[in-house]
């Protein structure tokens, strides 16, 4: 079964993470998900992330290393990494008036109850939080199992928004969104919508074997093979049609829109700029509503970037 929240590892860039582990036999340069945007005042280059990676997801190929090193404004989609954004996060995940177990059915509380035994959580300990953010822990937790992960925080240091932070320097940083953006997204979910999710987070916990999607991710991203993550998630039938509308809207949809106008503005901006984008790679890759779609919609070419074999 494909579960909807494992793409949130390339939707959105503060929820819990866990650590993958590449198939990768060979060290040579990652091409990643890579583009560049032409058709602007000033030049632009977007670099697709996995929120979280491998040792083999390296060495970056000669295209993402030249392409950061001309740049003079380094892009990301959130400020994740920022004491304010972790503080935020304690106060949007907890429901201090709430309890969890009053909403949802029986049978999701059941099945809580269940995964938290084989994780290793007391049941009780969660019912101060809002079911998205328990669907994150669990989405930790059984990914992190699945990979043979150490820990969340290790793996995040390895995704590619905090290797591509290494190479920023002292050059400008912008943000596409804010933390507040992105954690008002998921909590906007309907009720419906986020006991689906949670339901699959403890399926996932219960029944590992039945995930193993994610060790293809850094593969694939290693490869340069944007539509692979495409028609993954479009393959993708885990939830009933109308929640799988709202989950892309939410997540997909509307944020596009918004980074998409952004990156216009930076793109026609009349102070010059060289800027090196990172965003989810699934805000990238779809054909419909990605935020190359939009980009091309409005005049712009789009091309894929990759470093010659050696």
């Amino acid at each position: 079964m494909n579960l909807f929240w494992k793409r949130m590892l390339c939707l959105t860039a503060i929820v819990l993470t866990p650590a993958l582990l590449c198939g990768c036999e060979k060290r040579e340069p990652a091409q990643g998900i890579c583009y560049r945007i032409n058709g602007g005042k000033n030049p632009m280059v977007i670099l697709g992330s996995i929120h979280v990676g491998s040792p083999d997801m390296e060495p970056y190929g000669e295209h993402i290393l030249q392409s950061m090193k001309d740049a003079d404004t380094f892009v990301f989609e959130c400020d994740s990494g920022s004491t304010e954004t972790a503080l935020l996060a304690q106060q949007m995940m907890v429901d201090p008036q709430g309890d969890l177990r009053t909403k949802l059915s029986q049978e999701t509380w059941q099945l809580l109850e269940e995964a938290c035994r084989v994780a290793r959580m007391a049941p009780d300990s969660l019912r101060q939080y809002k079911p998205w953010a328990v669907t994150s822990m669990l989405a930790t937790h059984a990914a992190a199992d699945e990979m043979g992960a150490r820990n969340s925080r290790h793996a995040a240091s390895l995704g590619v928004e905090e290797i591509v932070e290494k190479y920023v320097g002292n050059k400008e940083t912008l943000y596409l969104e804010t933390a507040l953006a992105q954690f008002e997204a998921m909590d906007s979910f309907s009720p419906s919508l986020q006991e689906a999710l949670l339901a699959q987070g403890c399926d996932a916990v219960l029944s590992p074997k039945e995930n193993t999607q994610l060790a293809n991710w850094p593969v694939w991203w290693h490869r340069g093979q944007a539509q692979a993550f495409a028609d993954e998630y479009l393959q993708d039938e885990s939830l009933p049609p109308e929640l799988l509308a709202e989950y892309h809207f939410v997540l997909v949809t509307a944020r596009n829109r918004t980074m998409a106008d952004r990156l216009v503005s930076m793109l026609e901006s009349n102070e010059p700029h060289t800027y090196f984008v990172t965003v989810g790679l699934m805000h990238l890759v779809l054909p419909e509503d990605s935020i190359l779609a939009l980009l091309r919609g409005q005049g712009y070419t789009v091309e894929q970037l990759f470093t010659p074999a050696q």
